[in-house]
């Protein structure tokens, strides 16, 4: 788990996300399956705290040991999208 501080602490996950075409399913908002390069689904949520701060949390060990992976850069770029959808659609 890591919460997230700056869009530039993201970067090399993203580009690595980006240049591996990782594939993510939506399970529910905030709640994603992230292909891994072996094959492997990994489980990646996506919240914000009581505090506002924004909280992802991947299954793979690189997040367990407070990296951000590209899993969680993955599942992040679709649950942005479908969050601003929802926020357009209750306007």
């Amino acid at each position: 788990m890591f919460i997230l501080k700056s869009k530039e602490q993201l970067e090399k996950a993203i580009t690595k996300a980006k240049k591996i075409r990782t594939k993510v399913r939506f399970l529910s908002f905030g709640n994603y399956a992230v292909k891994g390069t072996s094959g492997n689904f990994y489980t990646v949520r996506c919240e914000r705290t009581a505090t506002g701060e924004r909280k992802v949390e991947c299954e793979c060990r690189g997040a367990e040991k407070g990296l951000v992976c590209y899993h969680a850069a993955a599942a992040l770029s679709l649950h942005v999208g479908l969050a601003k959808q929802r926020q357009t659609a209750i306007v």
